[in-house]
């Protein structure tokens, strides 16, 4: 009498084993797949975040009206105040942004959580004779554009005495006429998805007499410096 041939129980165990180590396998192959895509989707969205960022600076600051921001103890208009933390002027804000016309807007970097966050501001100017009455930039609630900074600076370039551009400085020195450019540097903490590229804008102010052509001279020899050391790096 024959008897049946089948499968030992070792057998059945190595042959379990084996699927299990080639199951475990194959979902750890799709779980890395799906980890690396999730880290690729967060560093393109980080990515789009910041250039957004830097496109809603630079249409703003770019934009800057040379209209005055707040009278200085000696009566004159300072258009455009600056220092390594903030930045204040006045500029046209877009309708789909809030009420059109100018507004005076302020960016400033701020401690928060061990580091600093990005905050803007803004708010329609008013012409109130009024000293003690607020105006819309006055009780505007600051917007956080950018967290998870390590530290940060604001510089500028303006015209010296001479009708030169100066160097980068850390401080506006002449706050009543406007800045040639704006530099933003900032040092992400190691918990940001995404560095911030360096950012810089020109301040362009439209006009046709000697001081818009002037102007107009300084930034283009201000940018024929800045490529010339480039290529010297």
């Amino acid at each position: 009498m024959k008897r049946t041939q089948g499968f030992t129980l070792i057998e059945v165990i190595v042959v379990f084993t084996l699927l299990a180590m080639i199951m475990a396998m194959i979902f750890s192959g799709i779980d890395s797949g799906r980890r690396t895509a999730e880290k690729g989707e967060q560093r393109i969205t980080a990515i789009n975040e910041m250039r957004v960022i830097q496109g809603i600076i630079r249409h703003q600051v770019s934009r800057a009206m040379g209209l005055g921001v707040v009278e200085s103890d000696e009566g004159e208009m300072l258009k455009f105040i600056g220092d390594e933390n903030a930045i204040t002027f006045v500029a046209p804000m877009p309708g789909y942004l809030g009420t059109g016309g100018p507004h005076i807007q302020k960016l400033e970097l701020v401690n928060a959580d061990g580091g600093k966050i990005l905050q803007y501001t803004h708010g329609l100017i008013s012409n109130y004779d009024d000293e003690n009455e607020q105006s819309a930039f006055d009780d505007a609630e600051p917007i956080v554009l950018l967290e998870n900074i390590r530290d940060g600076v604001f510089r500028f370039v303006e015209l010296d005495e001479e009708g030169l551009p100066t160097d980068w400085l850390n401080e506006l020195e002449n706050p009543v006429a406007m800045p040639l450019m704006v530099q933003l540097d900032l040092t992400m903490m190691p918990t940001a998805k995404e560095q911030w590229p360096l950012f810089q804008v020109a301040i362009q102010l439209d006009g046709s007499g000697t001081s818009a052509r002037r102007r107009t001279s300084a930034i283009n020899l201000l940018q024929q410096r800045n490529s010339n050391r480039g290529s010297e790096q």
